[in-house]
């Protein structure tokens, strides 16, 4: 999804610390400031070189998008954490929608940032994202390898728009609903494999 590297790279001590100096800067940026910096005025923020940040993004509009992506991880684990604890499907499954909701909330600078990129795959903000974190819920589900043909392509690309949709209108205000009330209907509205899953079989990763 996000400026993608071999593994060899990314395992990198120095291109992890590099990267995360990048993200934690343009989170407290944002924070402050509400406004998008210069790749020059992040890249002194993080303490590297403008060359090092293009080592790690393509955009500014893209290392927002990372640091969303690492908090959705962080959601996606747990997710699977209190679903193999024996967490009941549906209230774990809202409770994560509510938690992605209310973290895009308190980023909301950022996430606006973040709507503007446009990945390859051709979505735009976190559309890819969501795309992401569905294809790592088939995967930590277990959903038979079989099923992932291409319908299911065309139906995840729907649903992380969507999704997407939803948390936009949300985020911006545009709704009448508490976002509790948000995350139940948004969850009536995935796909039968989220509400009918199997138990998960595989251990999640990051």
């Amino acid at each position: 999804m996000v400026s993608d590297q071999s593994p060899a790279v990314e395992a990198d001590p120095r291109f992890t610390r590099s990267r995360r100096a990048i993200a934690d800067a343009l989170a407290d940026l944002m924070q402050r400031k509400k406004t998008s910096p210069s790749v020059s005025a992040l890249a002194e923020a993080a303490g590297i070189h403008r060359a090092t940040f293009y080592n790690h993004f393509d955009s500014v509009e893209e290392a927002a998008v990372y640091v969303i992506a690492d908090d959705f991880r962080a959601l996606h684990d747990l997710n699977i954490s209190d679903r193999r604890r024996g967490g009941e499907p549906a209230e774990v499954a809202v409770a994560t929608l509510n938690a992605m909701l209310d973290t895009l909330k308190q980023r909301r600078s950022l996430f606006l940032l973040a709507s503007t990129w446009r990945s390859s795959s051709g979505l735009m903000g976190i559309g890819d994202l969501l795309l992401e974190q569905l294809h790592a819920l088939r995967r930590d589900l277990g959903i038979d390898e079989r099923e992932s043909g291409p319908g299911n392509s065309v139906e995840d690309v729907f649903t992380a728009s969507g999704v997407h949709g939803v948390f936009s209108a949300a985020v911006g205000g545009n709704t009448d609903c508490d976002p509790e009330e948000i995350a139940v209907r948004l969850y009536a509205l995935l796909p039968d494999w989220i509400h009918h899953p199997p138990q998960p079989t595989t251990t999640a990763t990051a």
